[in-house]
């Protein structure tokens, strides 16, 4: 009974990580811009998923032009990893109209075929950004939680049960710090 419980919860677990549909991590050949090799360009054909940050947004007549600030993509879950360093930038074409100012700023996923270059500018300096028309993408939603230090969130402050007053109350008139603010994709 003990063996079925264990495994019916690691089930369960393992359910809440699945990336959404079109971004499944086993069909791409390339999950990075440092993975991508000059012969990548000229096949036309290499399935990329790649993620990070929008910072233009521009609607062309029949889709949508991104530029991405790239950040590492979650292996399972498909997300940027926001905490990590950008490795560069890219630009995707999303079929269809989506609406610029939903996407400017936001944090996305997206999935496609790597089809070339476009030279193009960041600030005043030339870049070569890799194009990737897509067949899927995620915009993920922003949340921001209060993280608080484990050490400090023992039950109570002195002893046992029943003995001194719950820390959650001590730890602020202690001096203990104050908890970080952080941002949670979903």
């Amino acid at each position: 009974m003990k063996k079925i419980a264990i495994f019916l919860t690691a089930l369960l677990l393992a359910a809440c990580v699945n990336p959404p549909v079109g971004l499944e991590k086993n069909e791409f050949t390339i999950q990075s811009l440092k993975q991508i090799e000059q012969d990548d360009y000229a096949c036309k054909c290499k399935k990329v998923r790649l993620a990070g940050k929008v910072i233009v947004a521009t609607a062309l007549k029949t889709q949508t032009k991104v530029e991405v600030m790239s950040l590492p993509v979650a292996s399972y879950s498909a997300k940027p990893v926001i905490t990590s360093q950008t490795d560069g930038r890219f630009i995707a074409y999303l079929n269809g109209f989506v609406d610029p100012e939903s996407l400017n700023n936001q944090y996305i996923s997206v999935a496609g075929t790597l089809t070339g270059k476009e030279k193009g500018k960041i600030d005043q300096a030339d870049y070569e950004f890799p194009v990737i028309q897509a067949t899927a993408y995620k915009q993920w939603r922003q949340r921001q939680e209060y993280d608080y230090d484990d050490y400090y969130w023992d039950d109570y402050y002195y002893g046992g049960f029943g003995w001194g007053r719950p820390h959650i109350w001590s730890r602020f008139d202690w001096g203990y710090p104050p908890p970080k603010l952080r941002t949670v994709l979903y």
